[in-house]
């Protein structure tokens, strides 16, 4: 076997083979697909590929996929909410489908303990897979806020359970393993292009405790200067609304963001009589058996969703639109009524709307380690 950080020696190989292992890292597939995926031409890619076959390093004739051979690290993909955190790890030749997760109850509403239980479950999970603690090869970090690309640092405006130097921090726990961070939803945007829908240009729109955005080109996941582009949370849905701790008003974030769904159906719920859900799997899941006000909680949040996407299309023009967070299982019921505001708008009939896979984060986050964007 190979040892996965030698793989990635930038000093052994060049600049065309090491993007065409981390591809592979991430999926085998056919040359015309590496190409895509790396931004290479189909002429670098070839020279590339041979020198991986010529050193036993992949396998796969021209007309079949170009598979990785085994390699020894391990790759560990962490994605941290305020209140959850979830790890994901597999070894870098395993197809995503054998990705061990595991979700812990605590987040960063509880300071730096979950820093301690995620390495915990990182080492826990290299050990089911057959390896030790120390190999861990690659350690990519999902955090809900904006990450500024010169230093890795929360880029403002940032919310208040944004932690700078995050990143140093949990690499003291894993060694020699490179930390790299990015946003979850740039990171899921990351994950959904690679594995389940490969347009050109995509959005991913994370719903949780927070509302990000996050957009990939072609092979290129879009930062911005200071790591905000794509930031469709705060795009204003009310310019009259509610001030957000951004400093704007009437923010999407304000609106549909899983505490203010279920806020927005506390009061009418009490005034039937009934207890409201604590929530937003038991929102949703009473939504699903009939209840009106949580129907009606999941309609509006989905219309205000197209409304923000309509704005954000005059500058943010992408072919399809994925919805990922907690939320997105509630907004698939109402898929309907999103699609129906988006088609009232030229600038987005076009769009098509998608739901994300489970845990898009933390997967997008494990590529992200594997492909090393961020210097």
């Amino acid at each position: 076997m190979h040892e996965t950080r030698d793989l990635l020696d930038p000093e052994a190989r060049s600049d065309s083979v090491l993007q065409v292992i981390r591809a592979l890292m991430c999926r085998s597939g056919m040359r015309t697909e590496l190409a895509r995926r790396t931004g290479l031409s189909i002429a670098s890619v070839s020279t590339a590929v041979q020198r991986l076959l010529d050193d036993d390093i992949a396998h796969g004739g021209k007309k079949e996929p170009v598979v990785l051979r085994p390699v020894t690290g391990v790759a560990v993909g962490i994605q941290v909410g305020t209140r959850h955190v979830t790890v994901a790890a597999r070894l870098p030749h395993w197809p995503r489908e054998r990705v061990r997760l595991v979700s812990l109850g605590q987040g960063l509403r509880d300071g730096g303990a979950w820093i301690d239980a995620a390495a915990g479950a990182a080492a826990d999970l290299a050990g089911s897979i057959g390896r030790g603690p120390g190999d861990v090869a690659t350690v990519g970090l999902a955090v809900p806020w904006s990450v500024d690309p010169r230093d890795l640092s929360p880029s403002p405006p940032s919310p208040w359970f944004a932690a700078p130097d995050l990143h140093g921090r949990l690499a003291g726990r894993f060694g020699e393993a490179r930390v790299v961070v990015d946003a979850d939803a740039r990171l899921g945007a990351l994950n959904e292009q690679t594995y389940h829908h490969p347009y050109e240009t995509l959005l991913y729109v994370e719903i949780a405790e927070h509302v990000l955005g996050g957009l990939v080109v072609g092979p290129r996941m879009l930062r911005g200067a200071l790591g905000r582009a794509g930031s469709v949370g705060h795009h204003s849905v009310d310019p009259g609304g509610l001030d957000c701790w951004c400093g704007q008003r009437g923010c999407l974030e304000r609106y549909i963001s899983v505490p203010a769904v279920l806020e927005g159906v506390y009061v009418s719920i009490r005034a039937r009589g009934e207890e409201p859900p604590t929530s937003i799997g038991a929102l949703i899941d009473r939504a699903r058996g009939g209840d009106p006000d949580c129907r009606w909680a999941l309609t509006v949040a989905a219309k205000r969703v197209a409304r923000a996407l309509r704005e954000s299309a005059v500058t943010l023009e992408t072919q399809a639109v994925v919805l990922g967070g907690p939320l997105a299982p509630g907004l698939r019921l109402v898929a309907a009524e999103c699609e129906q505001e988006l088609r009232r708008s030229a600038w987005t009939r076009h769009m098509e709307l998608r739901f994300a896979q489970p845990d898009a984060a933390a997967h997008g986050a494990l590529i992200l380690g594997l492909i090393g964007h961020l210097r």
